[in-house]
């Protein structure tokens, strides 16, 4: 979760709308420079419908989701394209991640929570277990039709791929309809297109809590996304571990550092900041960094910055 401030101006040729509705899980928020109300009106409408569309494919929360059905059965004859789509990019994500990135980990997670709510770490035996029904290169089969398999007992949970995508879609759906200048927030999760007055750049404010705020300039189409423990956790035998679990070492994330990375769509920017919240190795981010182009990384604690890239808080420059 990133808790975010927008700084804008008036834009001297437009009006600036903003809309906001709950959507994945928090506020989706759009801010667009449009020339009639009424257009801007229909344009945000018929964005959130394309947002509940893919919502309805992707959720693990809705019970008839695509995503749900190929949970429950194991397989999925002839799949939409959207969701054959993002697998293959789950897919593309996990090597290029070196295997940090695993949307194959949902009966981890599952484990983990039953052991939150029985309140008693699991033994390392138990959690052994659990290794042969993740890593997503050997439990998923994507066929030339787009029909989907999965190992039995395999699960999958998109939540670090899918609100990217979707931005991503959105922002396509925006340009598409001409708005040349606006800002998709999705829970955090922010890609830009434009500039919000006659400037390059979108200034936002990026914090692990209230008390500490660095401001980023994010140029037409960048991205950005951050991930931490800071909203989402879990507590057992009274400690504090993230929401997230690494598929390596199969065990939650402990640490307390926050990683926010800037990217130039949405769906990187986002499996890289949960990916980054994972490894503090810095050869191993190193690789990863290396196998993106055009990346920007910062992990920090409400107290430091612990590692940053040279050009995070310069991604204006050229």
């Amino acid at each position: 979760m990133l808790l975010i401030t927008v700084f804008t101006t008036v834009n001297l040729y437009a009006d600036k709308f903003t809309y906001n509705e709950k959507k994945l899980g928090g506020d989706f928020k759009l801010i667009f420079y449009a020339s009639e109300k009424d257009k801007a009106d229909l344009i945000a409408h018929q964005t959130y419908l394309l947002v509940d569309s893919l919502n309805e494919i992707f959720s693990n929360y809705l019970k008839n989701s695509e995503i749900s059905v190929l949970n429950k059965n194991g397989k999925l004859k002839n799949a939409s394209f959207q969701l054959a789509k993002l697998l293959q990019l789950s897919q593309q994500a996990h090597l290029k991640t070196n295997g940090y990135f695993d949307v194959s980990v949902k009966p981890l997670i599952e484990f983990w929570n039953k052991a939150e709510k029985r309140n008693k770490f699991p033994s390392e035996k138990s959690l052994i277990k659990q290794q042969k029904f993740i890593g997503l290169n050997s439990v998923l089969t994507i066929t030339n039709s787009d029909d989907i398999y999965l190992k039995r007992k395999s699960q999958l949970d998109l939540g670090g791929i899918a609100k990217g995508y979707i931005i991503d879609e959105v922002y396509a759906f925006l340009k598409k309809n001409n708005i040349t200048s606006f800002l998709i927030e999705a829970a955090g999760d922010i890609r830009v297109f434009g500039s919000p007055e006659n400037t390059d750049f979108w200034n936002v404010g990026v914090s692990a809590t209230n008390s500490k705020n660095y401001i980023v300039a994010l140029k037409s189409g960048q991205a950005i996304a951050t991930s931490g423990k800071t909203y989402r956790f879990r507590i057992i035998e009274g400690k504090k571990y993230s929401h997230i679990v690494n598929p390596k070492t199969l065990a939650p994330v402990s640490h307390n550092l926050t990683s926010s990375v800037i990217a130039n769509s949405a769906i990187e920017a986002d499996y890289l900041a949960s990916t980054f919240n994972i490894t503090m190795d810095k050869d191993e981010i190193e690789k990863i960094i290396n196998n993106h182009k055009n990346i920007e990384l910062l992990i920090f604690n409400k107290h430091d910055i612990i590692f940053a890239t040279s050009n995070f808080f310069k991604t204006n420059n050229k």
